[in-house]
């Protein structure tokens, strides 16, 4: 058996006018499971993790 990583889709979203995005609702959800309510202005970090990004608070 191999260790897999167990994959969720959370949803999609559009990239805009200089690379700007917005979090959608379930990506905010999940964050949030781990801390506080995300606000204007709070640090997210993008890792490179075994080929993949992966979104944290910082």
């Amino acid at each position: 058996m191999t260790d897999e990583m167990e994959e969720k889709i959370l949803g999609t979203t559009t990239v805009t006018q200089r690379w700007r995005i917005s979090l959608i609702k379930a990506v905010r959800e999940e964050l949030e499971k781990d801390a506080d309510e995300i606000e204007e202005g709070d640090r997210l970090v993008y890792k490179l993790a075994d080929g993949k990004i992966v979104i944290e608070l910082a």
